[in-house]
């Protein structure tokens, strides 16, 4: 095992313990949060697909794990949505015109966990999209990357609203025909700005991070 690979691995067995600690804290506190560890889950799928198709011994290994990467990518930048779960009558709530927080420990850790988990969704759409250039030998180009940024962005902008608001899953790819037509007959000028909405938050992300990196 080379050095890259055993440094991928690490980072790997890293943020899988992170998952299930976090994880493990929402079903301790029984938090009504097991939707976060479904979809952090999800995004760990589209991860752990883009480090195998970084193994270039098996083309067929590599081919299907850039497949199967692609259709759970937009995943990550999902969760970003999960927010609009928060409720702020749990922390404050006004009264003649003067705040009153709720001290309830366990309402702040669940929004501690909020949180950790969509950070690390949105940590694993970037490192997934590394692992994609890398996979794709972009990585280190500039104006290749830029453009596989622009054009996964605005797929990742299409999933998530697709998945938010008509409520497809990942596996829901084989009816990509049904979910097409239902977009072009049924778009309006809101939903434009929607999509360009999550498009440019993905595109922010990964510029965020990648700018992290780079220092």
């Amino acid at each position: 095992m080379n050095i890259k690979t055993l440094n991928n691995f690490k980072k790997i067995i890293i943020y899988l313990a992170f998952y299930i600690i976090l994880s493990a804290l929402i079903v301790y506190f029984n938090l009504n949060r097991r939707y976060l560890i479904f979809n952090l889950g999800l995004s760990f799928i589209a991860y752990i697909f883009s480090n195998l198709a970084l193994i270039k011994k098996y083309k067929f290994l590599t081919l299907f794990s850039l497949l199967a990467c692609f259709v759970f990518f937009p995943n990550a930048i999902y969760m970003f949505t999960d927010f609009i779960h928060i409720k702020t009558a749990e922390f404050y709530q006004i009264n003649s015109g003067k705040v009153i927080y709720n001290m309830d420990y366990i309402n702040w850790i669940k929004l501690a966990l909020d949180n950790l988990m969509i950070l690390l969704s949105l940590v694993l759409s970037f490192e997934t999209f590394v692992n994609i250039l890398k996979s794709l030998h972009c990585y280190g180009y500039k104006f290749a990357s830029f453009v596989l940024l622009l054009f996964f962005s605005l797929v990742n902008g299409f999933a998530v609203y697709i998945g938010r608001f008509l409520r497809f899953n990942s596996w829901d790819i084989f009816k990509i025909h049904k979910i097409m037509l239902g977009l072009i007959n049924n778009l309006t000028i809101n939903d434009y700005y929607l999509l360009g909405t999550f498009c440019l938050f993905q595109f922010l992300v990964i510029i965020l991070f990648a700018n992290l990196k780079s220092n």
